[in-house]
């Protein structure tokens, strides 16, 4: 009999317990506790299941909990670094694969998570400090830059390339870093080349030919002739119907 008495208590306790969790509720979900079991959810969805939506959307109208926001946010700096280790000469991380690692409905919510030293470039998460080239390319890219730097018009071989360790794959991640500017396959230039040149081709009597841009830059055909094109894809310089050109300036 006690046995049963002190059952029937507890169960009467624990009614009256939850009966005073309800005597504080006033019959709406409560917004901090529907996100603390959904994690994510969409403002209208909360809204449609009487939840007053008060908080701030991470994006869109996307809310989350603030913890597990916050873990999503660690989160993806390992992944970012993880891959950074395991993918050295790709530019980070692309969007898709994080939304898929960390398991999120939109690629947005990846964007929104982007925070100091992570920056967001081109479709890919990357780390400031995984924006560095790896030292044998950087050390390369130093010995192009060395050799170059009182001929920026002038293109390294090939060959060259390759016995500096400058392969595809290196040639890529430099110029996505910003340290070389490719014109065509195999033919890189420094980075500021096609600003010079802008410079060095204003000077020249308008409009002006292939022969005579070659000639003014001190460079080969091999070179001019991608350059020109990328100038004009720039908007810079405009190829006229007898293949002359102009440098395109205000009011032209």
């Amino acid at each position: 009999m006690r046995v049963g008495r002190t059952r029937t208590v507890s169960r009467r306790g624990a009614a009256a317990a939850r009966a005073a969790v309800l005597a504080t509720m006033d019959g709406r979900p409560d917004l901090a506790g529907e996100l603390r079991r959904r994690r994510l959810a969409r403002a209208g969805d909360l809204l449609r299941t009487g939840v007053e939506v008060t908080g701030r959307p991470v994006t869109g109208d996307w809310l989350a909990d603030p913890e597990h926001w916050r873990v999503l946010g660690a989160r993806l700096v390992e992944e970012v670094a993880r891959h950074a280790r395991e993918h050295p000469l790709e530019p980070g991380v692309p969007l898709e694969l994080l939304r898929q690692r960390l398991d999120l409905p939109e690629r947005a919510l990846v964007e929104a998570l982007v925070r100091p030293p992570l920056r967001l470039r081109a479709g890919r998460v990357t780390a400031s400090a995984a924006d560095a080239l790896p030292e044998p390319v950087a050390r390369a890219v130093a010995q192009v830059r060395a050799e170059y730097a009182d001929r920026p018009f002038r293109a390294p071989e090939a060959e060259h390339l390759a016995d500096l360790g400058l392969g595809p794959r290196e040639i890529g991640a430099a110029v996505r870093a910003g340290a070389l500017l490719r014109l065509a396959e195999n033919v890189v230039l420094l980075p500021g080349a096609a600003d010079d040149a802008v410079r060095v081709l204003a000077g020249l009597p308008q409009p002006f030919t292939l022969s005579a841009a070659r000639r003014a830059l001190d460079t080969t055909r091999r070179v001019a002739v991608p350059l020109l094109e990328l100038l004009d894809r720039r908007g810079v310089t405009r190829r006229l119907p007898d293949d002359a050109r102009i440098v395109v300036t205000a009011g032209s």
